[in-house]
């Protein structure tokens, strides 16, 4: 009986503790897509919200993300008059990882910075040894909630699955500046590879302006 009694309860240790283990760190796939809405909150800039779309493509290195308008985003606004305007603005990273900001509807770019900045690709597991935080209803899902510190709380959302290669990206916030929200409806993990040609205006040699942003992180 005292055998059986310890078996019985080494068993309920066990299940109890895998009750209670954080669901492994999140890793994303090697290419995906998918919407977004973001609120902006900087100072000098101040409060905006805009929608977009993000494509990645660790294989190749190269991503990118387009906004409809850029002028709540520090890179795309603070960047000589950009402040003043109201457009798109597209970051793109190419293969080099060399990152370009480009204005579509003013058929305008400039080079930003680059992997050596820390501009290039978000590695597939840049959550790593971030603080699991729970499990928490976030837009309707039930969701995994991570905590990767930097110089500020960087909160990632996710759907909850034990397999992280298995989950939807929901929500990455930058407190207390930068929250974007995700549509799992859009998730794709195929897309056109077109997305990410650099258009010609897009060269090494024309940087952004001097008082812009990404001069300010080539030079940190």
């Amino acid at each position: 009986p005292g055998l059986k009694m310890k078996i019985i309860l080494f068993t309920f240790m066990l299940l109890a503790a895998l009750v209670v283990a954080d669901p492994e760190h999140p890793r994303w796939p090697t290419k995906f897509t998918a919407k977004f809405v973001e609120e902006f909150n900087y100072p000098v800039i101040g409060e905006y919200k805009t929608s977009g779309s993000f494509f990645y493509d660790a294989a190749s290195g190269r991503y990118r993300v387009n906004r409809e308008n850029g002028k709540g985003d520090r890179y795309c606004a603070i960047n000589g008059l950009k402040i003043l305007r109201n457009t798109p603005c597209d970051h793109i990273v190419d293969e080099h990882g060399d990152r370009y900001l480009y204005y579509p509807d003013l058929n305008e770019c400039c080079y930003c910075c680059s992997a050596e900045h820390g501009c290039g690709l978000l590695r597939q597991d840049w959550v790593a040894g971030a603080t699991f935080e729970g499990e928490i209803e976030y837009e309707g899902y039930r969701a995994y909630k991570w905590d990767k510190k930097g110089l500020q709380s960087n909160l990632y959302i996710e759907t909850m699955d034990p397999n992280p290669l298995n989950r939807v990206m929901l929500g990455m916030d930058q407190q207390p500046n930068d929250n974007q929200i995700f549509d799992p409806l859009s998730w794709s993990t195929e897309f056109d590879d077109d997305v990410f040609k650099v258009p010609s205006q897009c060269k090494k040699s024309h940087s952004c302006s001097l008082g812009s942003t990404c001069t300010a992180v080539r030079h940190a």
